[in-house]
């Protein structure tokens, strides 16, 4: 698995630290920047699997930027890393594509388990960011998932593929997509991600303990 790492300038010792850990663990880090310019370039050159973007950068929005990298590269798994706790700012990263949410108040191993789910296909959303991303306004008054609805999140909470899901259950990959589209709408969630968030916050799918990051 190979990681691109894009923090900000300044927190150059805390980039070097992450890049080092992540190394320890068993990571090909394939490169590291501070800044929006070189990033792009950055992503095509080293094709990375992942990419942890921080969300504000010295020259721009990591947002802006997950935008610009998915529009490149749709396959590539990029984890919005943060220290914000704005609603509007966690909301429109979630809007970008990206397909995790880790918290700079967390630890390595959940930012480890978050490239694992992520490069595994799956989804990760820090816990800690449920008080805001599992408001009222976005749980209340929502039907609740089917049984088919409710294994097909429970495999992508997992970190199975769609394609994956399709073969463990025997269906094509467009019904699970389907699906998925169907629990989006029924909890009101902003993407796939927000919906996993809220049906795990509210126990229409759990986690087995060796996965909790």
């Amino acid at each position: 698995m190979t990681v691109g790492s894009l923090q900000d300038a300044p927190a150059e010792a805390l980039r070097e630290g992450l890049v080092a850990l992540q190394r320890k663990g068993g990571l090909e880090v394939v490169w590291a920047s501070g800044d929006v310019a070189t990033g792009v370039d950055l992503v095509e050159h080293a094709e990375p699997d992942v990419a942890i973007v921080d969300i504000r950068l010295p020259d721009g929005s990591g947002i802006d930027l997950t935008r610009e990298l998915l529009a490149r590269r749709p396959d590539l798994g990029v984890i919005l890393y943060t220290g914000d706790s704005d609603a509007e700012l966690l909301y429109d990263g979630l809007d970008s594509g990206a397909r995790g949410y880790a918290l700079k108040a967390g630890s390595m191993d959940e930012l480890m388990a978050a490239i694992e789910r992520v490069a595994g296909g799956g989804s990760y959303v820090d816990p800690r960011l449920d008080r805001i991303l599992l408001s009222p306004r976005a749980t209340a008054h929502v039907p609740q998932l089917s049984p088919r609805e409710r294994e097909i999140m429970h495999l992508m909470a997992e970190g199975m593929t769609a394609e994956a899901i399709g073969d463990r259950i025997n269906v094509s990959v467009e019904t699970v997509r389907t699906h998925v589209r169907n629990v989006i709408r029924k909890l009101q969630a902003r993407n796939r991600v927000h919906a996993i968030a809220i049906a795990l916050e509210r126990g229409e799918i759990a986690l087995d303990s060796s996965h909790d990051a």
